[in-house]
């Protein structure tokens, strides 16, 4: 009985057996996997082109299938010689704008949907107009011939010169995430259309010089019949205009993730 109590006491407890190998093997894969990328814990960057010209932007993931991204776009055009509607047309078009958007991937592909902000527009178009002598422009029905020893020069623009509202709602779909959840991922070719809501500019319509029609010639500032004329062609073109409050957002480029 002495020994069999003895070697009762002799045998070592029982422990838990350790975990396979293969079962750590997967903790490890879950800890590290493309679900669990850590909000602002890596950045990809890209270069784009598209109908606000030239830019870079920047993304940062905030949740599975959301990122932030901000960027800007700048280009700027010199028109010159144009011919409209009768018009030598001369001018600049500037093009500059910062924006920041909200990235939800709904599927956690590559496809988005992106509300954003335009943050800042700085989109503006100046210039000047001439009508050579003897050429003849349309104001309101009314044709006119510029006369040839005091051609008729207009000027237009809006206030501070720029196209739209300073700030503006927007929202794109694309495809291509800047901020590959796929560890091994780090190139993307993001594609991204849509609009921004913009609130559209007054355009100022001002011309001088002398016009010839039917009735004879007379300068543009003081005969009354032209520059009725004039506000009622100014009318159309700010009514043309009003259509461009949807104003359109298109750009690809290519992206790196860091």
């Amino acid at each position: 009985m002495g020994m069999a109590s003895g070697a009762c006491l002799a045998q070592p407890s029982a422990l838990p057996p350790d975990p396979p190998p293969a079962f750590a093997g997967a903790g490890q894969a879950i800890s590290n996997g493309p679900d669990h990328l850590r909000p602002f814990s890596a950045v990809g960057i890209a270069v784009k082109v598209g109908a606000a010209g030239l830019g870079a932007e920047a993304a940062t993931p905030l949740a599975h299938k959301f990122n932030l991204r901000g960027g800007a776009s700048f280009f700027n055009y010199n028109v010159n010689n144009l011919v409209e509607d009768g018009f030598n047309i001369n001018g600049t078009i500037a093009l500059k704008s910062v924006n920041t958007s909200l990235d939800w991937f709904p599927f956690g592909g590559k496809f988005r949907v992106s509300p954003g902000v335009t943050i800042y527009n700085g989109n503006r178009f100046n210039g000047t107009a001439t009508v050579p002598g003897g050429n003849t422009i349309t104001l309101n029905d009314q044709d006119y011939t510029s006369s040839s020893t005091d051609p008729i020069i207009a000027t237009y623009g809006t206030p501070n010169n720029r196209f739209g509202s300073r700030v503006a709602p927007s929202i794109t779909v694309g495809f291509g995430n800047l901020v590959p959840r796929n560890p091994g991922n780090h190139w993307s070719f993001p594609f991204e259309i849509g609009f921004q809501y913009i609130k559209p500019p007054v355009i100022t319509l001002s011309l001088t010089g002398t016009a010839c029609s039917t009735d004879g010639c007379q300068s543009v500032t003081s005969d009354p019949t032209t520059q009725a004329n004039i506000e009622a062609q100014q009318a159309k073109i700010n009514s043309d205009i009003y259509n461009l409050r949807f104003y359109p957002i298109l750009s690809f480029g290519v992206g790196y993730k860091f």
